[in-house]
């Protein structure tokens, strides 16, 4: 698939992100396709992180007493919100719907 900056911006990229996509392709190699690509996997990443953490937390819910629940919930958050902010998750987000699209 060719990615051009064109369709980028047509898909709901704003010139900003274009460029922070630009300057880490200048930094660390690469092409606008792959850094594209590689933002998309980590948006995939994401969501299967969510959804185990989701499926503990039903689990810990389901069999587990009060203490654990709650202990075990703020630990599922906190594990989700540093995974989140660890990649750029509005960055990651477009391009998994730029793939999902074309």
């Amino acid at each position: 698939m060719k990615v051009s900056e064109e369709a980028l911006l047509r898909a709901g990229f704003t010139h900003v992100e274009l460029q922070k996509i630009k300057n880490n392709i200048e930094i660390y190699g690469g092409t606008l396709e792959e850094a594209i690509h590689d933002l998309r996997n980590r948006f995939r990443v994401l969501l299967w992180i969510i959804s185990g953490c989701f499926c503990i937390f039903l689990f810990l819910f389901l069999f587990s007493s009060e203490s654990m629940i709650v202990g075990g919930g703020f630990s599922l958050l906190i594990t989700i919100a540093i995974v989140t902010f660890i990649q750029p998750p509005i960055l990651a987000y477009k391009s998994w719907r730029y793939w999902l699209q074309n």
